[in-house]
């Protein structure tokens, strides 16, 4: 029985990827094993307007930055999650406060790893408990969703992201119910963005993990269920172009159950994708026999084309170099990505790190 159900996913995933084929929208595979070419010379000039280095407060009393789970900036501040922590920095890099803490109790948290700010507030994301946290710009503890509808409606999230003032809920692979939805903080209101449905074509279900990123107005959510990146248009998510994951193109031979058992299912791992104006970043890594290179792919948005091994070179200062080891976050305008990291290999001293994009 569980042979039969193994090889009828795998055939159902085979003829959705098909299906796909049929769009017409523009489409790249993120690795190709056949063309495995030597990283593509990409001068900082051509991509990037600005490198702006922040040195972050390490004096007594500054917390010791561990691995870095999300970064934001609003106006006034950056906020760093960081070792189930969530800091609080000065524009110029002072330190101003812990946000929260771990725990259960109110304000508290045990698995930070979503942040964003609105209307004045903070929105911190628990991961562990499934809670939306909110704090006021002074880091004072407002209220949770522990309460409200979203916790009543059966969705699993993931995260969350602010777009135009709208807070978009994705949900993970574990929810029964819609995919994507729209939640309003302040009215407790829920809207479905997205939803299972058996009259959707292949190509426009949004369904399982999500990754949602760039324009804060419309941004991109990639759906790495079907390869499909999608734009919201009138508050529904319309497909834009196709990101080949590879994972479910397969040869003839292995639709059958020794076939099957015979692939490694983490061939493509997928690390992060940003994308600053016109350009799109995507780190991945490639198990290919005992060795997991990885790579960062280049795709712009305007013209269609693709590079699935870059070195962004000329940036001034190494440590600041993009590379797919180093992640890079969403800034607060739509040009902007950020990343914080340590300037040596001591870690006595890190920095944040903002490139302007063209």
């Amino acid at each position: 029985m569980n042979k039969t159900r193994c090889f009828l996913s795998l055939v159902a995933a085979v003829l959705l990827a098909s299906c796909a084929d049929r769009t017409g929208m523009p489409e790249f595979s993120l690795f190709n094993m056949s063309v495995r070419n030597e990283a593509v010379q990409v001068p900082s000039e051509v991509l990037i307007d600005d490198v702006s280095i922040v040195k972050l407060d390490n004096s007594a009393g500054a917390p010791v930055i561990g691995i870095i789970e999300d970064v934001h900036e609003s106006e006034n501040a950056y906020y760093i999650v960081s070792s189930e922590t969530v800091y609080e920095y000065a524009k110029d890099g002072s330190f101003v406060r812990r946000i929260g803490a771990k725990g259960r109790g109110p304000g508290e948290y045990l698995s930070p790893q979503g942040i964003g700010t609105s209307g004045g507030r903070l929105y911190v994301f628990d991961y562990n408990t499934q809670k939306i946290l909110i704090y006021g710009e002074d880091g004072s503890f407002i209220s949770s969703s522990d309460q409200s509808a979203l916790m009543n409606s059966g969705i699993y999230l993931s995260s969350f992201f602010f777009s135009g003032g709208d807070m978009i809920l994705y949900a993970s692979s574990n929810s029964s119910v819609q995919d994507m939805l729209r939640w309003d903080a302040v009215t407790d209101e829920l809207t479905a963005v997205s939803e299972r449905s058996r009259e959707m074509l292949p190509e426009e279900v949004v369904m399982g993990e999500n990754y949602i990123f760039g324009d804060r107005y419309n941004p991109f959510i990639y759906n790495n269920f079907n390869d499909t990146v999608y734009v919201l248009d009138g508050g529904r998510p319309v497909p834009s172009f196709l990101m080949r994951l590879g994972k479910y193109r397969f040869e003839y031979g292995d639709l059958t159950f020794d076939g099957l058992m015979s692939l490694t299912s983490s061939r493509l791992i997928f690390n992060w994708i940003s994308a600053a104006g016109e350009n799109v970043l995507i780190s991945y890594s490639v198990n290919i026999g005992d060795e997991s290179p990885s790579y960062l792919g280049l795709y712009n948005t305007r013209t269609g084309e693709y590079s699935q091994n870059v070195e962004i070179t000329g940036i001034p200062e190494d440590f600041a170099a993009i590379t797919p080891s180093e992640r890079i976050f969403e800034g607060m305008q739509d040009d902007d990505l950020l990343s914080v990291r340590p300037v040596s290999d001591t870690g006595d001293e890190y920095v944040i790190i903002k490139y302007r994009f063209k």
